[in-house]
C-alpha cells in the first residue's frame, strides 16, 4: 500500500477516495467477512451440488458485477447520485431470496474479497464494485454502509492523528456492529441491512438538499 500525504487526505472524496484508517479497516473487516464464510462452507463440504451452487454466486457476482462497471460505467455511474447507484448495484442480489439461504455465502465471500480489492486499490466506494475497481481502473463515487466510517476520518482530517484513528476507528466499530447485527438474523441479513442503510442515506441526502443545507456525502 503506497503512503497517502496530506495533500491527498484533504482532496479524498467519501465513496471514491480510502483514507488511512478506511483502507486498514477494510482489511480488518474483509479478512474477517471472508473468514467467517469459509467456516460455514466447511459445514457443507459433504454436499457438492451447495458448494458448487455457492462456488457460482461467487462467480456470478465477480464477472457480472465486473460488467456492469466495464459497460456501463461512464452513462450510470458518472454524474450519478451516489446514494441511487449503490441501491441499484445492491438491489439485484435481492435476486438470492430465490435460492436456498445457504447459497447466500457466494454473496459474502464475494464482499470480502471485494472490500480486500478496496484496500488494495485505495478504492473507497461500494464494496460489491471492489473487485471490479481493480479490472477497469477506473473509480466512480458510490456510497455503501462502511462510507458512514469514511465519513468521520473525512471529517476529521485534519486533527492530530490520535485523534483521527481514535474516533474514526469508532466510527467504523458501530458501522460493522450495526452490520453484524443485521447479519446475525440469516446469511441474508447483511444484504437486508445494506439496504436500509442506503435508503435511509438516500432519504436523508434528498432532505438536506431540499431544506438548502450542504452534505459531506452529497455529490458535488
Amino acid at each position: 500500500m503506497s503512503s497517502i500525504t496530506s495533500t491527498d487526505r484533504e482532496r479524498a472524496r467519501v465513496g471514491r477516495d480510502l483514507l488511512p484508517v478506511g483502507r486498514s479497516i477494510r482489511v480488518v473487516a474483509g479478512l474477517a467477512l471472508l473468514a467467517a464464510t469459509v467456516l460455514s462452507a466447511l459445514q457443507f463440504t459433504g454436499s457438492p451440488g451447495l458448494l458448487g451452487g455457492i462456488a457460482a454466486v461467487f462467480i456470478v457476482c465477480v464477472v457480472g458485477y465486473t460488467l456492469l462497471v466495464w459497460l456501463l460505467g461512464e452513462r450510470l455511474f458518472r454524474g450519478g447520485d451516489p446514494w441511487l447507484l449503490a441501491i441499484l448495484v445492491v438491489a439485484p442480489a435481492l435476486i438470492l431470496f430465490l435460492f436456498p439461504a445457504q447459497l447466500a455465502i457466494g454473496y459474502d465471500a464475494f464482499l470480502g474479497i471485494s472490500m480486500l480489492a478496496q484496500a488494495i486499490a485505495g478504492y473507497g466506494g461500494c464494496e460489491v464494485i471492489g473487485i471490479p475497481t481493480l479490472f477497469v481502473r477506473r473509480r466512480y463515487t458510490v456510497y455503501c454502509a462502511m462510507n458512514g466510517g469514511d465519513f468521520v476520518e473525512h471529517w476529521l482530517v485534519k486533527q492530530p492523528a490520535l485523534v483521527r484513528w481514535s474516533l474514526s476507528v469508532l466510527a467504523f466499530a458501530g458501522v460493522i456492529v450495526l452490520m453484524g447485527g443485521a447479519s446475525s438474523t440469516g446469511p441474508k441479513g447483511l444484504l437486508v441491512g445494506y439496504l436500509v442503510f442506503l435508503v435511509l442515506g438516500l432519504i436523508v441526502s434528498r432532505v438536506i438538499r431540499a431544506t438548502g443545507h450542504s452534505s459531506a456525502l452529497s455529490p458535488t
